[in-house]
């Protein structure tokens, strides 16, 4: 037997086939793992958000202990307490200027979250015990600004008395408290605290937020099929040579061309001929190979086979392959991340144009 049949001889650029099946399988993972990711999230924010809807549009949810729920109503203090949940949000303002075009950044440095336990006064009356936890989710609207100078603010959230708002968080039986005001020497009988260590308030409906996030992962996870859809479309012939058959053909030829480009670099190409086509070996190849030689192909059809013993692919389609699925999740978790509503990611922003400042005296500035 020569030389050329012991010896694995694929065409230049092929990927040996151990690697060209790693990285089928990871551009197969990345995009079946990103589609389950991106509709797992969606199909969760459609059920939260149609809670949030029915605990609007119709009766207050029974309340059952251990449930996860989501309640609306009106924010009501405990006696002796001034606040019930309060989000500072400290940033540091910079401009720059190049070519005449003025740009700005306002940048989070810190953030403070006061908070005490409240009441819930649901829509049939009942009461309900609010413990936000440190790390609560406030979704309202930073309307409260307070300036210290002109690079330097503070933004406020602030959940206030008579205020109607919504909460998400699971339900437990509460022990007996004091609210303020007409609701003195009540006996309280729930109280909502964290589910799995968060809690969400807002003044806004849930069920709008859930439904655009939702939207989000939809889109996300429908890029994701899409790909993997055109990623195995891409894959036909190969999975022809797969599951093809290996015979042997002969070298009826070999031959080396060069060429000289601008700058008097000269390159050289190395060729032989099997099945009456010219096929590019590497020059390592072209060395071992002998016209007469007989030498293994992987065959799917007339038209559709490749030198070596295994279906491979080459290294441009396996970068396509590998860089699209990557590509994929950087877009994906740097968009989930940047879409996220400002309490749930640092609040940074950037514009074209100078630093604003502060209002004019007259207009005051804000301070809750």
């Amino acid at each position: 037997m020569s030389a050329a049949w012991t010896t694995e001889v694929y065409a230049r650029g092929a990927l040996a086939p151990g690697l060209a099946w790693f990285v089928i399988a990871l551009a197969t993972v990345l995009f079946v793992a990103g589609a389950i990711a991106a509709l797992g999230r969606m199909r969760r924010r459609d059920a939260l958000a149609a809670a949030a809807e029915a605990s609007v549009t119709g009766a207050p949810p029974s309340l059952v202990e251990g449930t996860d729920v989501v309640l609306a109503g009106t924010v009501r203090l405990l006696a002796g307490k001034h606040v019930a949940v309060r989000v500072s949000v400290h940033q540091q303002g910079a401009e720059s200027e190049r070519s005449g075009l003025w740009t700005y950044t306002w940048t989070e440095v810190g953030r403070e979250v006061v908070v005490e336990p409240f009441v819930l006064e649901l829509a049939n009356g009942q009461h309900v015990v609010v413990n936000p936890p440190r790390n609560v989710d406030v979704s309202d609207a930073l309307d409260q600004v307070q300036w210290h100078d002109r690079q330097r603010r503070t933004l406020f959230a602030e959940l206030r008395p008579g205020e109607r708002i919504f909460a998400r968080g699971r339900l437990d039986r509460s022990d007996r408290a004091t609210p303020g005001g007409a609701y003195r020497d009540t006996q309280w009988g729930w109280a909502l605290g964290p589910s799995g260590g968060q809690m969400l308030l807002s003044s806004e409906p849930l069920g709008q937020g859930m439904r655009r996030r939702a939207g989000f992962h939809r889109g996300a996870g429908a890029i994701a099929c899409l790909l993997l859809f055109a990623m195995q479309l891409s894959l036909g012939l190969f999975y022809g040579r797969l599951f093809g058959e290996t015979v042997t053909e002969t070298v009826v030829d070999k031959d080396t061309t060069s060429s000289r480009d601008k700058k008097g670099n000269t390159t050289f190409r190395y060729w032989v001929t099997v099945r009456e086509q010219e096929v590019e070996l590497s020059n390592a190849a072209h060395m071992v190979v002998r016209v007469g030689d007989s030498i293994p192909i992987r065959v799917g059809s007339e038209t559709n086979w490749q030198l070596g013993s295994s279906a491979t692919i080459g290294w441009i389609h396996a970068v396509i392959l590998a860089g699209g699925s990557i590509a994929f999740w950087v877009y994906y978790t740097g968009r989930r991340a940047r879409s996220r509503p400002w309490f749930r990611r640092r609040l940074d922003e950037k514009g074209d144009g100078r630093l604003s400042g502060p209002p004019p005296v007259h207009g005051g500035s804000a301070h809750p």
